[in-house]
């Protein structure tokens, strides 16, 4: 598999290498940390945000837009599903991470759009490849 953070976009002349982003939510600092460190270790560029609302605040400003999203399910100010719908209709690629896998709540992130469903804790490999699907049409690969 390719490293996520070696993504190659084409302009008018020629490819112009093109680093992916990547938003981080999720309330616990600990593992907000580890997520943002294991995706910096990995090429890509992480922002991390311990609120559903902070986040979503940073993206109405149109400062930032992330090429994926790494969202966590439980959250104390909106729920991860709150926030996932308001991502599907910005059409940005989400990963949920939670230690909650009940099959119901699994089934209501995808059936919202979600890329992928991942149970803390994550192995990196499942995590990067998760961003790397969730990532593959800006690459021209699709999956």
């Amino acid at each position: 598999m390719a490293n996520p953070g070696d993504t190659t976009l084409t302009s008018d002349t020629g490819p112009v290498p093109r680093t992916i982003s990547v938003a981080i939510v999720d309330d616990e600092p600990m593992i907000a940390r580890g997520l943002h460190r294991l995706c910096r270790a990995s090429g890509l560029d992480a922002v991390s945000y311990t609120s559903g609302r902070e986040f979503i605040a940073q993206l109405e400003t149109n400062a930032f837009r992330p090429d994926c999203v790494l969202l966590d399910a439980q959250m104390p100010d909106m729920t991860g599903l709150e926030i996932q719908h308001y991502l599907t209709r910005m059409r940005l690629p989400t990963i949920i991470i939670t230690a909650d896998d009940t099959p119901e709540l699994r089934a209501r992130y995808l059936a919202a759009g979600a890329a992928r469903y991942l149970q803390k804790p994550v192995a990196a490999e499942e995590l990067l490849a998760a961003i790397a699907h969730a990532v593959a049409p800006l690459q021209g690969t699709g999956s």
